[in-house]
């Protein structure tokens, strides 16, 4: 198999040493235009970034603890710090915006934002370090149409009802995916209302030109949580909702009931595939009521889609996806499988039409567009030696 050296290093950011708020901004600002996809701060050590999937410092000197505290205080006020040296981890989201001047770097109308995770612990000698990991949003959102989606995927995830599930892994692009289907919303049917419910608001999804934008809410700052946002949405008369993530009963539920009072919804979760999805949905109701959960999700599931990004031997990365369109046909032969066979039974739909991440890989690295130390990560030893 062939192997390439990916898009050259970029070298070190020129740091004055004094690391204050505003230089990082402009750094910050300079990350999103040089193809950064996330920016580690950790108190004691040297500032790093990864960038097509490839780790690289970019300060020649460490970042002292005191003053990443300083910076973060400028950055998101004084109250953050504070609150994570007392063991309390916390995502928040920084939004730099440009001038006429061009201040930071950016021009009238240009912003950065980033997703920002907070957290104390030890680091190398550092007892009590701050540890900082930024997610740069692109300020574009991807067309939906370019993004290379199967042509039965895309049809599916924006009927006018019923629950859609976008998973994956951290960093594997379910963010970027569930906002470019709500711009696609918002291009070709613009008279539905979208609301959306985030931890925190990454993509602004409102543009000057909408008639009614999409109102993005953020999780412990504009509603106490997910399951609070879902049923506020009930009475805001939107068509589509969006939450950020499905991590507990009660986001299951009200999303279910989200669902069959007439709207589409469209969630995320944490999985590896289809099965596991639905399975992990439900194993968040109790187990006396978890039949009867399962068969109003099966009237409500539109699709499932698992998303991976994988590093190209171009250096770059591209977006694999495997995916259950819940059609009539499929439901009705789910009906005469017992509910807690059903996860197993789509995976297998998957591995006999060879519709797997795992199957897309192979194809990848067979055709020489992936390296082999990529296609490590997902298939077996035995087949990186064929």
């Amino acid at each position: 198999m062939t192997v390439s050296a990916g898009p050259e290093k970029f070298g070190l950011y020129p740091f004055s040493g004094a690391f204050t708020a505003d230089e990082f901004r402009c750094f910050f600002a300079w990350c999103s235009a040089q193809g950064v996809s996330d920016v580690d701060l950790v108190g004691g050590s040297p500032v790093s970034v990864s960038r097509y999937g490839r780790r690289e410092p970019v300060s020649s000197s460490p970042l002292p603890n005191t003053t990443l505290g300083s910076m973060l205080d400028a950055l998101l006020g004084p109250d953050v710090r504070p609150r994570v040296q007392g063991g309390t981890p916390l995502d928040r989201a920084i939004q730099i915006d440009g001038d006429m001047h061009g201040r930071y770097g950016l021009g009238r109308g240009e912003r950065v934002r980033l997703r920002v995770h907070i957290i104390q612990g030890t680091s190398a000698r550092e007892e009590r370090a701050l540890s900082v990991t930024l997610r740069v949003i692109p300020h574009i959102i991807p067309d939906f149409l370019q993004m290379g989606i199967e042509p039965d995927l895309a049809g599916a995830m924006l009927p006018k009802t019923g629950l859609g599930l976008i998973c994956g892994e951290t960093g594997s692009g379910k963010s970027t995916l569930q906002a470019a289907l709500y711009r696609h919303c918002q291009n070709t049917q613009p008279d539905r209302k979208i609301v959306t419910y985030e931890d925190p608001v990454e993509y602004i999804l409102g543009r000057p030109e909408d008639l009614l934008p999409p109102h993005q809410a953020q999780v412990g700052r504009d509603v106490a949580s997910f399951a609070d946002g879902l049923r506020s949405a009930m009475r805001r008369n939107p068509e589509v909702i969006g939450i950020g993530e499905i991590r507990d009963t009660e986001t299951a539920e009200a999303a279910i009931q989200a669902g069959e009072s007439g709207h589409m919804t469209i969630g995320t979760l944490h999985s590896k595939s289809p099965g596991e999805t639905l399975n992990r949905m439900l194993g968040l109701f109790p187990p006396q009521i978890r039949d009867a959960r399962a068969w109003e999700m099966l009237s409500m599931l539109r699709f499932i889609v698992v998303q991976v990004l994988v590093r190209t031997a171009d250096g770059k990365r591209r977006a694999l996806r495997e995916y259950i369109v819940f059609t009539d046909e499929l439901r009705r032969l789910l009906q005469d499988i017992p509910a807690q066979k059903w996860p197993a039974y789509l995976d297998n739909i998957l591995y006999q039409e060879k519709r797997r991440i795992v199957d897309k890989v192979r194809e990848l690295y067979t055709t020489d567009v992936m390296d082999r130390s990529e296609a490590a990560l997902y298939l077996p030893v035995k087949e990186l030696n064929v």
